[in-house]
């Protein structure tokens, strides 16, 4: 009895191993085919390889050297990423992009916007890679990044950075088209990073801002943007070449004046220069980054309190690290914005 069942054990094991090799069926033609066209597709809704320009084809050193920037191509999407500038860093961090390996943070004297600095300090992850117009190339080149962005206070290391990786991106702005070119940003960052629909919203926050501000200063008859740098101050106007020319073509303000020499640094622009444009409204960017009372004991003296802007309180202060060194950055521009609706009340 015992042999018995041993035998029938077996027999019925080999019939299910017959039965189980008869419900195995070779693949269809047809579902081969649509598993190659699922690949296909795939394959076909992939951003990479990408080819990504840089935001300006060249761009001139202040010493009149002329850079040319070159297209370059990305085969996958970059993991490890340095930012020579500011306000590109804070467009990557509110888009959600992760994989930062390098800052300028400059030994601690970095003026990284206030938001990002804890985030963004110096670790084992993320090097100090010097400042932004003074770069340590051996920490750059030490953090091994697969792609380098730099904006107009780097144009100069152009090809010293191409030599740690060929994937360098200018992503400069352009105050002739200053918030369209911010949005540029934006797109470029999104598109890289597939953060679209991040990148979207942003955009429309951003404008929001812009257009509350236009809204807001299209009541006052004019004003001045000036800068405060170690007791000594700096004039712009809306040409061509000046740093704040946004102010008066994107944000809305009439210039007092368009009779200060075009610079990017502005022009020498003294008390006695301010009290006869006499602005509604004086913009002071403190390029010092110190507190406010700080300045204003120098600024508010006895020229500037006979100035219209003074007697009728609208002088406003406006902070140096988002207006001078972080500028471009998508939520430090809508920060810029809200600082004229708060003090413009």
């Amino acid at each position: 009895m015992k042999k018995w069942n041993i035998i029938t054990a077996a027999a019925l094991a080999l019939m299910l191993a017959a039965c189980g090799s008869e419900e195995t069926e070779t693949p269809k033609a047809s579902d081969t085919n649509k598993a190659s066209e699922t690949e296909k597709e795939v394959v076909e809704e992939s951003a990479f390889p990408m080819t990504v320009s840089s935001l300006s084809t060249a761009r001139e050193t202040e010493e009149g050297a002329s850079v040319t920037f070159e297209d370059i191509t990305l085969e996958e999407e970059p993991k490890r990423i340095i930012s020579l500038d500011y306000g590109f860093l804070d467009t990557l961090d509110a888009l959600g992009v992760e994989g930062i390996v390098g800052v300028p943070a400059g030994g601690g004297k970095g003026n990284i916007p206030t938001h990002l600095k804890e985030k963004y300090a110096p670790s084992d992850d993320i090097a100090d890679v010097g400042t932004l117009k003074a770069i340590d190339f051996e920490a750059v080149a030490a953090a091994e990044p697969d792609i380098i962005f730099i904006s107009g206070r780097q144009t100069p290391f152009y090809e010293e950075l191409k030599e740690i990786t060929p994937n360098v991106v200018f992503i400069g702005s352009d105050n002739s088209n200053y918030i369209d070119a911010v949005y540029e940003t934006v797109d470029l960052a999104a598109n890289m990073f597939d953060k679209v629909e991040k990148g979207e919203e942003l955009k429309a926050a951003l404008q929001e801002k812009v257009d509350a501000v236009n809204e807001k200063v299209a009541g006052y008859e004019n004003a001045l943007v000036a800068m405060y740098d170690d007791k000594k101050m700096s004039g712009f106007d809306n040409g061509a070449n000046s740093r704040f020319a946004y102010v008066y073509n994107d944000f809305g303000f009439k210039p007092a004046t368009t009779d200060i020499d075009a610079s990017s640094h502005g022009s020498d622009f003294s008390y006695e220069s301010i009290l006869s444009v006499d602005p509604e409204v004086l913009l002071v960017v403190d390029r010092t980054v110190s507190d406010v009372e700080t300045i204003k004991a120098d600024i508010e003296n006895d020229i500037i309190k006979q100035t219209r802007a003074y007697k009728e309180g609208k002088i406003v202060y406006l902070d140096g690290t988002n207006w001078y060194f972080s500028s471009n950055g998508v939520t430090t521009e809508a920060a810029k914005l809200q600082e004229i609706l708060d003090e413009l009340k």
